[in-house]
């Protein structure tokens, strides 16, 4: 497994936390610790690809399309 393959199965995990603590509005938004994720670092490129939004107080839910 390379580097690029274990990422990705990152992301999806981390996706699947967000859907699991039902944080899918900023009504619903959850710190990250709250739902798992121990390394905020994972989750930057999902925010920057806007599959992520932050809310104002440090919480964060999943877009959903």
């Amino acid at each position: 497994m390379n580097v690029v393959t274990a990422l990705f199965m990152s992301k999806k995990k981390i996706i699947k936390l967000f859907e699991v603590s039902k944080a899918f509005s900023a009504d619903s938004a959850k710190t990250l610790d709250e739902m798992g994720i121990y390394n905020p670092e994972a989750t930057f490129e999902l925010l920057y690809d806007n599959v992520i939004s932050a809310t104002g107080n440090s919480k964060y839910y999943l877009n959903r399309k």
